[in-house]
C-alpha cells in the first residue's frame, strides 16, 4: 500500500520557509526581496515573486510583503512603448522585459491577490505586456521577437490564468502546445527537440489543466502515462536536462545581437509529480505508487538547512525550494474524495470507497485495520470456564452412565455443580459488560 507521511511533508515545508526568511536581503533601491542565488544579493524580481509564491503555498504570511511589493513596484518598467511598459527585467537581462521575469510576477501578485494593494506593482499593465509579447504562432519566447519555447509558454499561460482566466491570448498559447505537428509525442524545450522531456511534459501537463482543459482528453491522457513511464523517482532532476539555455538574435540599429536568456533550472520530478498528482488515473495503483516514491526522494533529499542538492554548481538556489514545496503544498491540499465516492468511518480509520469500484467494505477496510487474532484454545477455555466445567461433568457423567457405574439421578445430583457455576458465570460476564 502506498503512503505519505504528512508529518514529514510539514517538516520539510517548515525548513524550507525558514530558509527563505533567512535569506531575504535588502535592495539598494529601497524594498527587498530573493535572488535566484539565496545566499548571493541584491535581489531580483523573479526570485523575489518565486519567494513570496513559496510562503503562499506552503500557508504561511509572506514574509517582508510589503518590503518586497516596493521592490517589486520600483522594478516595473515605465515606457511609452507598449512592448516595454508594464514589463520586469532580470539581472542579466540589462533591463530588457523578459518573460521569464514577468509572468512570475504577474502570476505572483493575482495569486496573493495584491493587485488592489495601494503599495502594490500595476497588474493591468503588466498583463498587457504579455499579451503585446506574444509570439505571433500562439507561444512565448522571452519577448516577441524571439521563437516560442515550451517553458516560457507555459509560464505565460499560468500567470494569464492567474491574473484573467478568460483573456483571449491563453487560447492561442494553449493551441500551440497542443499543435502536435510541434510536438508529436511529448513536450521537448522547444518544437523540434531531439527528444521529449520529463520536465517539459509535466509543466506543459498542468499548464494545460489550469487552462481549463480535460485531463480525459485523448490527447492529454496519453502523454500522462508517456510522463509516469519517464518519470525517474531516484533523482531529483533529469539526466542532460537540469539546465535550460539559449541563444537569441536581436535585430538593433548597430546590427544583429547575440543575447543570452537567463538560463533555466529544472528539477524534473517535483514538477512531474505535481502533474501526476492530476493523473486522471491518479486513483490507481501504478500511479499512486509512483507519487509516493515521489514524495519520499523529495523529502529524503531535502538538506538539513532547508534547500536541495544543486547539481548545476554549489550555490543554494531557489530553483530547487520553488518545485519541490509547490509539490509538497499539492500533496497536502490535494482532496481524497471526489463526486461519486463514499466516506466510511470506521475505528481511527476515515475510508473513502471509490465510486467506480464494486468492493465490499470489508475488502476495502481489511488492510487499514489490525489483524484480528486467531482462536486459541487454552485462551477460550479460560474465558468460558464454566462451560468447560459443565462439559466434562457431562461427557463424565454419560460415560458412567453407558459404563452402569452411576445412576441417573446420580448424574443429575452432579450437575447441579456446574449448572450453578455456569449461571453465577454469566450474570458476571453480564455485568461487566
Amino acid at each position: 500500500m502506498s503512503e505519505i507521511d504528512l508529518t514529514q511533508v510539514e517538516g520539510a515545508l517548515r525548513r524550507s520557509m525558514s530558509l527563505l526568511r533567512r535569506t531575504y536581503a535588502e535592495s539598494p533601491a529601497g524594498g527587498g526581496g530573493w535572488y535566484h542565488m539565496l545566499e548571493t544579493p541584491p535581489p531580483g524580481a523573479t526570485a523575489t515573486a518565486v519567494a513570496l509564491l513559496a510562503f503562499h503555498a506552503a500557508g504561511e504570511t509572506p514574509h517582508h510583503l510589503t518590503d518586497a511589493l516596493a521592490f517589486l513596484r520600483a522594478r516595473q518598467l515605465k515606457a511609452d512603448d507598449p512592448r516595454v511598459d508594464g514589463g520586469w527585467w532580470t539581472n542579466t537581462s540589462g533591463e530588457r522585459p523578459v518573460v521569464e521575469a514577468t509572468a512570475w510576477v504577474i502570476r505572483c501578485l493575482a495569486t496573493l491577490r495584491c493587485d488592489s494593494r495601494p503599495d502594490s506593482p500595476d497588474l493591468a499593465r503588466a498583463v498587457e505586456w504579455l499579451r503585446h509579447n506574444r509570439h505571433p504562432s500562439g507561444g512565448w519566447g522571452s519577448f516577441a521577437d524571439c521563437p516560442p519555447r515550451t517553458w516560457l509558454t507555459c509560464l505565460a499561460i499560468r500567470a494569464l490564468v492567474a491574473a484573467a482566466p478568460y483573456d483571449p491570448a491563453i487560447e492561442p498559447g494553449v493551441a500551440w502546445l497542443l499543435d502536435q505537428r510541434l510536438f508529436p509525442q511529448a513536450w521537448g524545450a522547444e518544437p523540434g527537440s531531439a527528444a521529449p522531456r520529463v520536465a517539459h511534459t509535466a509543466m506543459a501537463l498542468t499548464t494545460l489543466l489550469e487552462a481549463g482543459a480535460d485531463p480525459a482528453d485523448e490527447r492529454l491522457s496519453g502523454r500522462f502515462d508517456w510522463l509516469l513511464e519517464h518519470v525517474d523517482t531516484g533523482s531529483l532532476d533529469e539526466k542532460r536536462n537540469r539546465v535550460e539555455s539559449t541563444a537569441v538574435v536581436l535585430p538593433t540599429a548597430a546590427g544583429n545581437e547575440i543575447w543570452r536568456p537567463p538560463p533555466l533550472m529544472h528539477y524534473a520530478l517535483p514538477v512531474a509529480a505535481t502533474a501526476l498528482m492530476r493523473h486522471p488515473r491518479a486513483p490507481e495503483p501504478d500511479v499512486l505508487a509512483r507519487l509516493s516514491e515521489a514524495v519520499h526522494r523529495i523529502v529524503t533529499d531535502q538538506c538539513e538547512d532547508g534547500s536541495w542538492p544543486n547539481n548545476h554548481d554549489m550555490n543554494l538556489t531557489l530553483w530547487g525550494v520553488w518545485p519541490c514545496v509547490e509539490t509538497l503544498a499539492g500533496f497536502r491540499a490535494l482532496p481524497l474524495a471526489r463526486a461519486a465516492d463514499r466516506i466510511v468511518w470506521a475505528d481511527g480509520v476515515i475510508v473513502i470507497r471509490q465510486g467506480n469500484r464494486d468492493l465490499p467494505l470489508g475488502t476495502v477496510l481489511k488492510p487499514l485495520l489490525p489483524a484480528r487474532p486467531g482462536p486459541h484454545p487454552l485462551r477460550w477455555a479460560r474465558r468460558h470456564w464454566a462451560w468447560v466445567v459443565l462439559a466434562t461433568f457431562s461427557l463424565g457423567g454419560t460415560a458412567g452412565l453407558l459404563a452402569r457405574l452411576i445412576e441417573p439421578k446420580d448424574l443429575a445430583l452432579g450437575l447441579l455443580v456446574p449448572v450453578a457455576l455456569l449461571v453465577i458465570s454469566a450474570i458476571m460476564q453480564r455485568k461487566q459488560s
